[in-house]
């Protein structure tokens, strides 16, 4: 069946990549690549994917194994270190399914404590998807278990982590960008808060501008207005982050056709945030606040409320749409319940560094800095990704668990609009990794044949757009869900 194989490459080669030129300068030699395969035509099948005009300048990395047999079916520079990007979270996600179970809980609890000052202490414990609804609920608890005669101090108990808010490596100009938020064991929204903008009732008034959830926690300066119909909006919503501040700026015009615009911003000092909403919802419900302040839960203080989160929740949403602050806060709590309070990203790596090492990878050649991939300070290999794959496959009692939290090709997570159409659209589960100049897309897919297969793929130092690399990994991604071994 080698001929088959033969000639499907020559059809690749002639179709590998519409939009990208096939063509070099006359004077430059086209480069052979350097993969490996015991299979000639899989390897120029795989080989006729990779333009030239992407390969150099750009670095790839990508391995393919067969989880029937452990066989390697492809490899480019499978042990080359390079930057995982969002790849990193499944290190994360693996240890912390391993190390805690799929049934651990993250407890947001509140105590209460009637010496003077009266206080209400919540005591964070990494909770990463905290919501305005959970403070609604868990204000209206406190509020049916206190007394309303009493004026209460607020309290945030952090000490489960260190007080580090910002990942190893973490770029300083990463503010106020949403995926770069602060981290905290009292979080709230993702750390974030959503400025929405609307046009006013005529040419030149104000715009409307709304904070959501509504808090006195951050202060708007809007100098935006209303632009005349037809017109571009052009409206800017940042934050003072240069100088750690919570006021936001909104500015520029926006036109009515606009009828919103919505934008997220990280703020500073999550755990006052999270406190100012509570004690906001509190006094809505007729409780007296005095203030707030950071303490810690004294030895006997009754609980009066929680709100708990399962891991497994919490890690399906982590690498559905790659969250990074539930990345971060993950990797805080392996250390915190494997190595002892206060949990700190560096006792975390540790922890998924000897996890890594006990299923077969060399820790010697790749560095952990953050559990969510931000940090350009990471390095793993191809290798080392399809070596944790095919070791989370042979866990029969957290496959499944794991293998729900990936994103699946064409349907859900960050790869809902990836490789539709194609045999791998409801097929193919993975994990992507995005950042400037990177791109990964590691994961599992099923052939044609029904041979489980495991791949990751590393690309980047790319000058070109991102989706150029996005598209070569969906062709690849494609072609393994069509793929039968009985053509070799």
């Amino acid at each position: 069946m080698k001929p088959l194989f033969a000639a499907l490459s020559l059809l690749l080669v002639a179709g590998c990549a519409p939009g990208i030129s096939p063509q070099r300068p006359a004077h430059e030699s086209p480069v052979r690549i350097p993969s490996v395969s015991p299979y000639p035509a899989l390897k120029r099948a795989l080989d006729a994917f990779l333009p030239d005009t992407l390969f150099p300048p750009s670095n790839a990395a990508i391995r393919i194994i067969s989880l029937t047999d452990g066989e390697t079916l492809y490899d480019l520079n499978g042990g080359l270190a390079l930057t995982p990007a969002s790849n990193q979270k499944l290190f994360t996600s693996a240890c912390a399914l391993s190390k805690l179970g799929p049934a651990f809980l993250f407890r947001t609890r509140v105590f209460v404590d009637t010496s003077s000052p009266a206080r209400i202490i919540v005591r964070g414990s990494g909770d990463p998807m905290l919501t305005t609804r959970d403070i609604d609920t868990l204000a209206a608890a406190i509020r049916s278990a206190v007394s309303p005669a009493i004026s209460w101090t607020v309290a945030g108990d952090l000490s489960v982590f260190d007080d580090l808010n910002r990942g190893s490596g973490w770029t300083w100009d990463g503010e106020p960008d949403p995926t770069e938020m602060s981290i905290s064991p009292l979080s709230l929204n993702g750390n974030t808060v959503r400025i929405l903008v609307r046009p006013g009732g005529r040419p030149g008034d104000s715009a409307r501008v709304e904070v959501d959830p509504p808090t006195s926690y951050v202060q708007i300066e809007n100098t935006a207005t209303t632009d005349t119909a037809g017109s571009t909006s052009t409206i800017e919503v940042s934050r003072n982050w240069r100088e750690h501040l919570n006021s936001i700026t909104v500015k520029g015009a926006i036109s009515p056709p606009d009828t919103l615009i919505d934008a997220t911003l990280s703020i500073a000092d999550p755990h006052w945030y999270t406190l100012t909403v509570l004690r906001e919802k509190l006094e809505a419900r007729g409780l007296r606040c005095s203030g707030i302040l950071l303490d810690t839960v004294p030895h006997g203080a009754p609980e009066i409320a929680r709100c708990e989160r399962r891991l497994d929740s919490v890690l399906t949403y982590m690498n559905l749409v790659s969250d990074n602050l539930s990345a971060e806060n993950v990797l805080k709590t392996l250390a915190a319940e494997k190595t002892g309070i206060p949990g700190s990203a560096v006792a975390g790596a540790e922890v998924v560094r000897q996890f890594l090492a006990g299923i077969g990878i060399d820790t010697t050649r790749m560095v952990i800095a953050d559990g969510s991939g931000v940090s350009r300070y990471n390095l793993t290999s191809a290798g080392a990704v399809t070596t944790l794959l095919a070791a989370m496959r042979g866990r029969t009692d957290l496959f499944p668990a794991w293998y729900a939290t990936l994103p699946l090709a064409g349907v859900s997570g960050t790869v809902s609009a990836r490789m539709r159409g194609t045999t791998a659209q409801g097929n193919l589960r993975a994990k992507t990794g995005t950042l400037r100049g990177v791109s990964s897309l590691s994961g599992y897919v099923t052939s044609a044949d029904g041979e489980e297969l495991a791949f990751s793929m590393l690309m980047q130092h790319y000058p070109a757009r991102a989706r150029e690399y996005r598209r070569v990994q969906d062709r690849i991604g494609a072609f393994l869900a069509g793929l039968r071994r009985s053509a070799f």
